[in-house]
């Protein structure tokens, strides 16, 4: 009998109610556990935050180093209180030995700990960006909000939290292989301020894209990178695409976000059914991968 199939869905921070913790990602978890287990019975997902002890981070980075983890799901919204450097060097091991990657991100600088990623996922580092790395950043905005004045560039309005965005699919790929509301499109979550996102290696295909409600102009969505001997890289635009207060703004959200939310998902629950089937997609697909 073969070994049970192990994903993980972890956030960059320690625990913190009044933030994006890996609490606020419940329905992400309810459906990777349930497209793993269709797959395999046995399948088995483990959701936390990032780790306070030693003795916890230790562990982590052992099970990491050792390939347990088939995929991993890293919700990144530090912003300078990201994991330690042991954490990378074994995540850096893990993608090495074959297992499969999605991170996910926001506006400006969070999740800004991925810029020590280094190896087999230096790209990471160019692909997410960032304002204190990008040099040449363009001076105009995106995204302007009198309610959210400390929220700068590089972000991208595709809607509002609680509404959808229409992204184009860029690519075939076995990723977007499903039957979606609307043929050529998928139905996602929106947000007030993504981040952006950016193809720089050969290896990697523009899955998704969108565009700016602001200026018009195309937003990256999605883009994997399937580099020879590694496992993928599955990079999005903003964890909003999966937040549960994206998916049902009724979960609420930290004190923080002053945005004003749709009902659009609430009132037409059908429209999540894309986002719904492509989290399937990956998870089967990186389970089969």
């Amino acid at each position: 009998m073969g070994t049970a199939p192990q994903a993980l869905l972890l956030s960059t921070i320690a625990t913190d109610a009044n933030d994006w913790h890996i609490g606020r990602f419940s329905l992400l978890g309810t459906m990777i556990r349930t497209a793993g287990e269709e797959m395999d019975p046995s399948f088995n997902l483990t959701i936390s935050d990032y780790p306070t002890s030693d003795a916890d981070r230790k562990a982590l980075q052992d099970d990491l180093s050792s390939g347990r983890y088939g995929q991993i799901w890293l919700i990144a919204p530090d912003l300078d209180n990201g994991p330690d450097a042991g954490f990378f060097r074994a995540l850096e091991a893990a993608v090495k030995g074959g297992t499969d990657l999605v991170i996910a991100r926001d506006h400006t600088d969070l999740g800004c700990c991925l810029l020590e990623l280094k190896d087999c996922l230096d790209d990471v580092g160019q692909t997410q960006t960032f304002q204190r790395t990008w040099t040449d950043l363009p001076k105009d905005r995106e995204y302007a909000d009198p309610a959210c004045a400390a929220i700068v560039t590089p972000c991208v309005v595709t809607g509002q939290n609680g509404g959808v965005q229409i992204c184009r699919q860029r690519a075939e790929h076995p990723l977007l292989n499903f039957a979606s509301m609307i043929p050529g499109h998928l139905v996602i979550p929106a947000h007030p301020h993504e981040g952006v996102i950016r193809k720089v290696a050969a290896s990697q295909t523009v899955l998704l894209s969108s565009f700016s409600i602001t200026s018009g102009r195309e937003q990256t969505t999605a883009i994997v990178d399937e580099a020879e001997g590694r496992g993928m890289v599955l990079h999005h635009s903003t964890f909003h695409h999966f937040a549960d207060y994206n998916l049902d703004v009724a979960k609420g959200a930290p004190d923080f976000v002053l945005d004003p939310p749709s009902t659009q998902t609430a009132e037409s629950p059908a429209l999540l059914n894309d986002i719904k089937a492509y989290v399937r997609s990956v998870v089967r697909y990186a389970q089969t991968n």
